[in-house]
């Protein structure tokens, strides 16, 4: 991963100075090892390479340097690029990045995980290559294949590259959209970054609060929604998507828009892939999405929380690399998964570390670690993330793999994909039917101690939960807006078992994790991979059958048959799962002199809610919604209103 930005302007400039304004710290933060920058001319056409005081490429004594103003050439597109390097070390993949004829320039952040695939296509079609980078494979593959190209890839990206050919520019984001691109539309062109703080630094005034994303925040947790963010006027380029711009066009709106791939939307009927063949289908693709997650050429560790989902990609890449693998897991208080954890050494010994007490500083940074997320959010279990992975980056690791991902493909959330799929099933025949039955049985009388209350909390929750939500009740809604996030989440109660799903990887959970996780992660940097958001394990997950994934009473039914030769019992057959927890109730009640007087910077920003909020009483009643609070007022004192 790097950082990337630039913009199409609306009139030709002379100057460097809005360039030299988006490489700011943050951006340079996403990438110590190299620097670039190149000035096209789309009415020449002309393009001219730069260099700055942080380049590395081979001879950058060459390149004119980009504060010499005498050097800069009459331009309207700009190309920025700051360099975290994982494949191919050598100034070889410095970039901007200039195909073989000099008619593509690119700039690139993200991997290609098939790049040695795609590359030995190319290679037998008579394509030649200088380097060993996956950045000359995409250049390469665009002049080769154009717009076909991105349907080719596995992997993430945010691309922007120039077509001098076509004089044509074009922006792209991955299919579930793990690389961040935002943007802003203004008088002068369209500008982007990798991170909003850039495309604020380089305008005065830099922009307001989008009012709707805070207030729907507030009361629902959503965010990232239609592309949007907390700031006025910045957006993010849409996800599985290709944006191309020609000659005097510098708005989305005239671009033209190329969505290359799209979700399933129908499953197969179970008489269409039997059981044991899905099991085995699922398994030969995970174990591939791992296999190609493991190339790298800086060091590689695997997080391990104790869950189905981290231990799946684990084992995974144990057999693959005869345990030559990495993990870290961390012991919170309070929320310890490390028992689980550590039943993994059973099958392999791999070197397994622990963590412990990474929340003890949050209470210090978390103004600066706010800066480094840039807006609110929903889990300050995010700093234990982060405070996890810089003691990786202490210990040499540079890329990090986790389980993100599996709950969405293969229905994991069970509070929330159940009820719909058990409808969804009974009405699907006398076997989908009895099978649906005999799920929930098992499910919610797996053991006569809990077996009345399960019936209660079965037949009286979702009608509590719809309550609570249309009424105004929960303490989210005591916020008066009606807000874009609120009709989400109304609208999200009448979904069908699919179109739940599909909205959790277009609207909800996967558009904020990703960015979120981006921004913490490169705030050290280090790159994050996810097997579970492999194209094809989310098209397989979105293509089975429901009772593929609900059966017996267990939800990822699929995958915990297809991990069943390589997972221990108290791992694979585990009901609670807990990921990297946060302890709400005991962090915030512990520190809450630190936090309490954050309260009333709410009313100055018009985010008040319904009723004053009383710390005392939101921790008892609801932690999680007592922290939305907390974010959004620390984000408008330290980041908002610097």
């Amino acid at each position: 991963m790097c950082g990337i930005a630039g913009y199409i302007l609306n009139r030709p400039a002379r100057s460097a100075r809005d360039v030299r304004g988006l490489l700011s710290p943050m951006l340079r933060h996403r990438g110590p090892d190299d620097e670039g920058v190149c000035l096209i001319s789309r009415k020449g056409p002309a393009v001219q390479a730069y260099r700055t005081d942080r380049t590395v490429y081979g001879k950058p004594s060459e390149l004119p340097h980009l504060y010499d103003e005498d050097r800069i050439i009459e331009h309207d597109i700009a190309l920025a690029h700051t360099r975290y390097a994982i494949i191919d070390l050598t100034p070889g993949g410095h970039q901007p990045f200039f195909s073989g004829d000099g008619s593509v320039a690119a700039i690139f952040n993200g991997e290609i995980y098939n790049y040695v695939e795609l590359r030995q296509e190319l290679s037998a079609a008579g394509v030649g290559f200088r380097t060993a980078s996956d950045t000359e494979v995409l250049v390469e593959g665009y002049r080769a294949w154009g717009r076909d190209l991105w349907n080719r890839l596995n992997g993430f990206w945010a691309v922007a590259l120039y077509d001098l050919n076509r004089g044509e520019m074009v922006l792209s984001r991955d299919r579930i959209g793990v690389a961040p691109l935002y943007y802003r539309e203004t008088g002068e062109g369209l500008f982007f970054a990798s991170y909003i703080q850039p495309l604020l630094d380089i305008f005065s005034p830099g922009a307001g609060m989008d009012r709707d994303a805070a207030m729907g925040f507030l009361q629902t947790g959503f965010k990232d929604l239609d592309h949007s963010t907390f700031y006025s006027g910045i957006k993010t380029v849409p996800a599985r998507s290709a944006f191309t711009f020609r000659q005097g066009q510098n708005a989305f709106s005239q671009a033209e828009k190329n969505e290359y791939w799209d979700f399933p939307s129908r499953r197969l009927e179970p008489s269409q892939i039997p059981f044991s063949e899905a099991v085995e289908k699922f398994r030969e693709t995970f174990f591939d999405a791992v296999r190609i997650r493991l190339r790298s050429d800086i060091k590689l560790a695997f997080e391990l929380s104790g869950g189905l989902d981290s231990s799946s990609a684990a084992a995974a890449a144990a057999v693959l690399r005869n345990n030559d693998v990495t993990t870290y897991t961390v012991k919170v208080r309070g929320a310890d998964e490390e028992p689980y954890a550590r039943t993994f050494l059973k099958k392999y010994p791999v070197d397994y570390r622990v963590l412990r007490d990474l929340e003890e500083d949050f209470t210090r940074e978390h103004p600066f670690f706010t800066g480094i997320m840039e807006e609110p959010y929903d889990n300050p279990g995010s700093y234990n993330h982060y405070k996890m992975l810089k003691v990786m980056k202490w210990e040499g690791v540079g890329v990090v793999v986790g389980g993100a991902g599996g709950d969405e493909a293969l229905a994991g959330y069970e509070t929330s994909f159940w009820p719909a799929a058990y409808r969804e099933m009974k009405s699907g025949g006398i076997l989908s039917y009895m099978t649906a039955d005999w799920h929930e049985f098992v499910r919610r009388f797996r053991t006569l101690k809990n077996a009345r209350d399960t019936l209660v909390h079965y037949a009286v929750a979702p009608f509590r939960r719809a309550a609570a939500v249309l009424s105004g009740s929960s303490p989210g809604a005591s916020l008066k807006s009606v807000t874009k996030a609120l009709g989400y989440r109304r609208e999200y109660l009448k979904l069908p078992f699919t179109e739940r799903v599909l909205f959790h990887y277009r609207v909800a959970l996967v558009p904020y994790y990703m960015r979120s996780t981006d921004h913490y992660t490169m705030g050290i940097p280090m790159e994050h991979r996810f097997p579970f958001v492999d194209y094809r394990i989310i098209e397989l997950g979105l293509s089975m059958p429901a009772s593929y994934l609900f059966r017996n009473g267990w939800t990822k039914y699929l995958l915990r048959k297809a991990m069943e030769p390589y997972l221990p019992r108290e791992i694979l057959w585990r009901r609670k799962k807990m990921g990297f927890p946060f302890a709400y109730r005991r962090y915030l009640k512990a520190n809450r002199k630190t936090f309490e007087p954050y309260l009333p910077e709410l009313e100055k920003m018009g985010l008040q809610p319904g009723d004053r909020p009383v710390y005392g009483h939101l921790l008892k009643k609801d932690p999680r919604y007592l922290w939305r609070l907390l974010s959004a007022a620390i984000w408008g004192r330290y980041v908002l209103n610097k």
